[in-house]
């Protein structure tokens, strides 16, 4: 089975409209679904390829900005380079990098070369607005976000827990006083 496929079965044993009005009216619960949800794909996904760990982050995280209906655009191809995930928009990125989030995963074990940081610092000049998502820990100067849980690394400026990257991406919003299109109940 496909690890699309396993993931949003895992997501339909929790519920979508569940997760849905949990994540509107606490997006913190963002961190325990998260987990819960990476947990029960490792219990059916061999994680043992960083490849397959990017395809099931890209994936969650979609799921995730669009119940927790966070702006953002995704997949965009700009002079050869691909950008995953920008939030709020491309639009922003391009005219206030500083209010500007690009999100990159790493789907390949040598997927993060110097020639790609800097295809893609070429749009975020801003380090601290470059986060980058991978299995385990990166040593990068950017805002490193690692799945791999066996990591006993504190969280720093640099490294974070993949759990924490919504909550992270609403207090952004927040902070740059981008209000996107969050929906209260």
């Amino acid at each position: 089975m496909e690890v699309g496929s396993i993931l949003y079965s895992i997501i339909d044993e929790f519920g979508k409209e569940k997760i849905r009005s949990d994540l509107t009216s606490d997006i913190s619960l963002s961190r325990r679904y998260i987990q819960k949800i990476m947990d029960e794909c490792k219990n059916r996904i061999e994680l043992h390829d960083e490849s397959i760990v990017g395809l099931l982050c890209e994936a969650l995280l979609h799921f995730m900005l669009t119940v927790c209906t966070l702006p953002s655009t995704r997949k965009i191809k700009i002079n050869n380079t691909i950008l995953d995930i920008i939030i709020p928009d491309a639009r922003t990125l391009k005219s206030s990098p500083a209010k500007s989030l690009l999100i990159q995963i790493v789907k390949e074990t040598n997927g993060l070369n110097q020639s790609k940081i800097s295809d893609v610092t070429k749009f975020q000049p801003e380090f601290k607005n470059l986060w980058i998502v991978s299995n385990k820990s990166l040593s990068i100067p950017y805002i490193n976000y690692t799945v791999d849980s066996e990591e006993k690394a504190q969280r720093s400026l640099e490294k974070r827990n993949y759990r924490d990257i919504i909550v992270d991406i609403h207090n952004f919003l927040g902070e740059t006083g981008n209000k996107g299109f969050r929906f209260f109940h």
